[in-house]
């Protein structure tokens, strides 16, 4: 605990150790940011001991502190009349000073907030006394940087988070539409000025803090185990919530669990990754993606899958934020769960801007494998694509396994170059197809037929005819004749390898590549 320690923390402690669970102790003191003080009432002059004094009667009698507004500045006023003018609404962020007076408080609008003033570490901006009520109706009064900002209909304070109207407790997470029916939501504050008590627009400029959607789970429990994730250890998420979303849009979401970080909350250690081998990676058919409501334009498509033992599930969705949940889970050996993968959406065409999704694809590990485990990675994947040509060869050509391999061996790099480009041009026809399709299920099909192709050697139906008509659409003013037909020998030879590759005269065989390869 820092030397710092607020009243309601000091008063959690004790609760501790009287018996009572500590999360309620704390809750029910009223848990205070690190950098608030209390204020001095001692070294008040007596105008303003007499609007603390008041404010602390408010607050004691319980209820709404009340709060009115004044004239905004001159240019809140003019930004609105030209937004008007040009036809819309004012798109900015709201924020507004504060000051205190016998009554309540009273608000004025500015139209840049912390980060447009001219306040710096060298010169703080006015601190306004903030009673904050516990449960058993103590006040403590603390004094707070002087800025507020609009959210979501309420005033509240802009570092802190708690409404001015009602101090001491963060603003509870806005209502947002579910993605798909009947999910759990995981939402989480971020406190920016937990690490050392730093004031927006005096220790640092950026982002507010606010409420952030962490992920949307299938189950409470797993909504659960993530929101007491993110408090569990010190860091910037002060607090977590577990919102209910109901069967369709038509229910409000409803908070079920809150969870607050503990103002000695240790150091998250790394993980550390669990003995044994990391399982195989789920099937594509094992990682499907979630059926969204149908105006849903920006679903979080990624997912966090996790491996409980036995077998791979998906844990929660979110929007591209796996590797933060995964880090607070603590995934490895001493985590919930031994392993992890991300899987995100699969852009196929993004180089060309081209953003259709088509299935889903791994997009990350946890814990993140060492070198030489992505190294043994790659070697095997490139050993079950040669023996998954090996054993394309040997079906299609009425070969054992040996005679593949030893044909393979004979016809030398000639050979694999001819049968790499029947494969290609054959993929070259299915992409076209593809393209030609619309986002959906059946260019997703054709997708997952070409990475059958160039991964397994699987071919689709009617290789040869997609293989022929895409090399007659292509204009052959752009390369010779005798490579067009070089082409067709290759498909030919990738789909039915002939019994005498000598006597057919196939590359690799030929005269001419015996004696190249005995020279070389």
């Amino acid at each position: 605990m820092p030397k710092n320690q607020s009243t309601a923390a000091k008063r959690a402690r004790a609760a501790t150790r009287a018996g009572a669970k500590y999360t309620t102790a704390l809750r029910a003191a009223g848990p205070l940011p690190p950098h608030l003080r209390p204020v001095d009432e001692g070294a008040l002059a007596d105008g303003e001991r007499l609007v603390v004094d008041h404010l602390r009667a408010l607050a004691e009698a319980g209820g709404l502190l009340p709060l009115r507004s004044v004239t905004p500045e001159e240019a809140v006023i003019k930004a609105e009349r030209l937004a008007r003018s040009e036809g819309r609404r004012p798109a900015w962020e709201r924020w507004a000073t504060v000051e205190a007076a016998v009554d309540g408080y009273v608000l004025r609008e500015v139209l840049r907030g912390p980060n447009g003033s001219r306040y710096h570490q060298g010169n703080r901006a006015p601190r306004v006394p903030v009673p904050v009520r516990a449960e058993d109706g103590t006040v403590t009064m603390v004094a707070m940087p002087h800025w507020a900002r609009e959210e979501h209909g309420w005033w509240i304070w802009s570092h802190t988070g708690w409404p001015v109207e009602a101090p001491g407790r963060i603003i509870d997470p806005p209502q947002r539409f579910a993605p798909a029916p009947n999910m759990w939501e995981v939402a989480a504050w971020l406190d920016m000025s937990q690490e050392d008590g730093r004031v927006l627009g005096e220790d640092y400029g950026g982002s507010a803090s606010s409420w952030q959607t962490v992920g949307w789970c299938t189950t409470r429990e797993d909504a659960q185990l993530i929101a007491r994730a993110y408090v569990a250890h010190h860091g910037h998420f002060t607090r977590a919530d577990v919102l209910q979303h109901g069967p369709d849009l038509g229910y409000v979401s409803e908070i079920r669990d809150s969870y607050l970080q503990a103002p000695d909350a240790p150091a998250q250690a790394r993980a550390k990754a669990a003995p044994g081998p990391r399982p195989a990676s789920p099937d594509r058919a094992e990682v499907p993606e979630m059926t969204w409501y149908g105006g849903e334009t920006h679903p979080p498509r990624s997912s966090l899958v996790v491996w409980t033992g036995t077998a791979w599930r998906t844990l929660v969705w979110s929007d591209w934020q796996t590797s933060n949940i995964a880090a607070h889970l603590g995934i490895g050996a001493d985590g919930p769960f031994a392993w992890a993968e991300s899987w995100g959406p699969r852009h196929p065409d993004r180089d060309l801007h081209d953003w259709t999704q088509e299935g889903r694809e791994l997009c990350g590990q946890f814990p993140e494998p060492p070198y030489t485990e992505r190294s043994a990675q790659f070697a095997a994947e490139r050993a079950a694509q040669a023996e998954a040509l090996l054993t394309a060869l040997a079906e299609r050509g009425a070969m054992t396994r040996k005679e593949a391999a030893a044909r393979l061996e004979r016809g030398g790099e000639a050979y694999r170059q001819l049968l790499d480009v029947g494969q290609a041009t054959i993929c070259r026809a299915l992409n076209t197809a593809r393209r030609a399709l619309p986002e959906g299920p059946e260019r997703t099909a054709v997708r997952h037929a070409i990475d059958d192709l160039m991964s397994r050697h699987l071919l689709p139906a009617d290789a040869v005819r997609i293989a022929g008509e895409q090399l007659d659409t292509e204009v052959e003013a752009q390369r010779a004749p005798e490579v067009t037909a070089w082409c067709r020998r290759a498909v030919a030879e990738y789909v039915a390898p002939v019994a005498d590759p000598v006597a057919a005269g196939v590359e690799g065989f030929r005269p001419e590549d015996e004696r190249h390869r005995a020279r070389a």
